[in-house]
């Protein structure tokens, strides 16, 4: 049978439905169980739909040429619905270098400095309210996590710090990440009906924000996506501005995800906390504000988070469409078929020794196992630029990461309760089954 034939290994599912109720009840154990039966390529179909799985460093390239994979039409229709229309995760080409030009315009390394005090001061009221609110007894931090997450981002990239604006902004993107793993039936009551109307609150809120901000811009991201222009003078319309916006919501509230899987591995493992507990001691001592220079001067920090943002299962996929049919390891990809990379196996793939271990000392010479390959590490996204699909937010993500954690060691005691290792994987991303019920006090 030559290439053109043969299709990689897997299982169609049933008729019309394929395999779609056991991928949306536990994506990344249907990915996993899946990788370990047929490899790192099999097919299925999901939603109706012929789908093939990808991993590994070694397709990474092929998944990147927009000659053979296509972004527009990628999402499941259900997923589009929900993201509210095409924003960079569906474009291509010229399309997306300029748009993601524009808006690379609020999240260059540049405005990362500016964007700092405002994280800090977040992350630092947030321990504050902590250490007040539950002095004497535990509380449910993963709730906590999720309301840092979307006040980080509103404070740098909306300008907004308070006001009823901040919970609404929570519930509805609770609403919008329970429509993921959802089924997809549009009635009352449903996850999925639930989704879709938050999403379109959020899109009438972020058109708001957008009108307000050019009368009045400040110094944040939203203002400079207003002020952006591409090289031939195009600007972002307040529509597109909307969806990136929301985009931007989406792809940044699963921070919580990670910052509680930091904790978690800095609870299981007191030699890595005793380790970043010294290093920070020695480069940002006392209790003041956490500044650029300080974080340049600590890189086992910057270890942990790459191997918090390595070992974190947050998204289970990202969307392609096969363009043009190709051959790759003796199989066929078919033009059409959808080509989903499977980001959690991609980052627990071989290339890094024991995947399932955290450590942070995989990052540091001499082992170096993020540059065995030059697409070994893709945490948030594939390609070596953004000018690829590199997540945008991806080093402002790093950043918040960052202060958190020097926030958490340098200045606080923690204990976790109950269980608090275990995962829902029913929901987008995996949750602490229990909330990550924890007690935190101030170390002064």
């Amino acid at each position: 049978m030559s290439d053109a034939e043969n299709l990689p290994p897997g299982n169609d599912g049933l008729p019309l439905l394929g395999e779609t109720l056991a991928f949306l009840s536990d994506m990344f154990g249907f990915m996993r169980k899946r990788t370990a039966e047929h490899g790192p390529v099999f097919r299925s179909s999901i939603l109706g739909k012929p789908t093939i799985f990808i991993s590994g460093a070694d397709i990474t390239d092929k998944w990147l040429d927009e000659e053979l994979v296509e972004r527009a039409g990628s999402f499941p229709k259900p997923v589009a619905e929900i993201f509210g229309g095409t924003s960079l995760p569906l474009l291509d080409g010229p399309a997306h270098k300029t748009r993601k030009a524009l808006v690379m315009a609020a999240f260059g390394l540049d405005m990362l400095p500016s964007y700092l005090p405002k994280l800090d001061r977040v992350v630092a009221d947030a321990f504050a309210r902590w250490t007040r609110t539950y002095a004497e007894r535990d509380f449910v931090w993963l709730d906590e996590l999720k309301r840092v997450a979307i006040e980080g981002i509103a404070a740098t990239i909306l300008g907004v710090t308070e006001g009823p604006d901040l919970a609404s902004l929570l519930d509805d993107y609770k609403a919008v990440t329970r429509g993921f793993a959802g089924l997809p039936i549009p009635l009352p009551g449903t996850a999925y009906s639930g989704a879709l109307a938050a999403k379109d609150r959020l899109l009438a809120r972020f058109r708001k924000h957008i009108a307000a901000r050019k009368e009045a811009p400040a110094d944040d991201g939203l203002s400079r996506l207003l002020a952006a222009r591409s090289e031939a003078g195009d600007v972002l319309a307040a529509k597109d501005m909307a969806l990136e916006l929301h985009h931007v919501f989406i792809a940044g509230l699963i921070i919580f995800a990670e910052l509680a899987a930091a904790i978690v591995a800095l609870t299981k493992d007191t030699a890595i906390r005793d380790r970043l507990r010294a290093e920070i001691a020695e480069k940002a001592p006392g209790r003041g504000a956490v500044t650029i220079a300080d974080l340049k001067r600590m890189p086992y920090l910057l270890r942990v988070v790459m191997e918090t943002k390595r070992h974190c299962p947050n998204v289970p996929v990202s969307f392609g469409r096969v363009r043009k049919t190709f051959s790759h390891g003796g199989y066929s990809f078919p033009k059409g078929h959808f080509l989903f990379m499977a980001v959690g196996e991609q980052n627990m793939q071989r290339i890094f020794a024991q995947p399932e271990r955290f450590d942070p000392e995989r990052f540091a010479a001499p082992r170096s196992e993020h540059e065995r390959h030059p697409h070994a590490f893709q945490p948030q996204g594939a390609g070596t630029e953004h000018g690829h699909h590199k997540c945008a937010g991806a080093e402002l993500s790093t950043l918040f990461m960052q202060v958190f954690l020097v926030r958490l060691v340098r200045d606080h005691e923690w204990t976790l309760l109950d269980r608090y290792e275990e995962l829902r994987w029913d929901v987008v991303p995996p949750e602490p089954k229990h909330g990550l019920k924890a007690r935190v006090k101030s170390r002064a």
